[in-house]
């Protein structure tokens, strides 16, 4: 059912260009990585925060209204640049488990991340909820990195 959709991920033009060129892939992956550092970083100080470790004096929600655009800004670097990362390797990536769990581990960092992580990150004081919540999130978005970090192994 998936492989029609990794086979033409894999001959789209931008692939194929991609694949020939000297450069594009290493360029196109410092740009991944620097969008995951940025969106994996902004986060640990907000899910540092809702544990009630490190930054004192914001509110929860003033913290994380104040470092919501840098992780949509981290997370848009990411996806783009890890669509064109996943497109000029997209068979390589159709036999490997670790793409598979790092997909699998996204969805959930991303739906976790809108929808629960928000309504955390209302109140004034972390609440035990919150501080669970903290875990989950960096545990799903530490291994969206560890699991991307596999598929050059495996």
């Amino acid at each position: 059912m998936l492989l029609p959709i990794f086979q033409w991920a894999e001959t789209l033009w931008v692939s194929e260009w991609i694949r020939a060129s000297t450069w594009a892939f290493a360029l196109l992956e410092v740009f991944h990585l620097f969008g995951l550092t940025l969106l994996l970083g902004v986060l640990a100080v907000v899910n540092l925060r809702l544990f009630g470790v490190g930054l004192k004096a914001p509110h929860i929600k003033d913290l994380a209204s104040d470092a919501w655009p840098w992780m949509i800004g981290g997370g848009a670097v990411t996806v783009s640049s890890g669509f064109l990362l996943f497109a000029s390797e997209a068979m390589k990536c159709y036999a490997s488990g670790p793409f598979f769990i790092k997909m699998t581990l996204l969805f959930f960092a991303l739906v976790f991340s809108f929808v629960f992580q928000k309504k955390m990150t209302r109140s004034d004081e972390p609440s035990g909820a919150s501080k669970f919540g903290a875990v989950l999130s960096m545990f799903l978005w530490f291994g969206v990195g560890l699991s991307g970090r596999a598929i050059a192994f495996f």
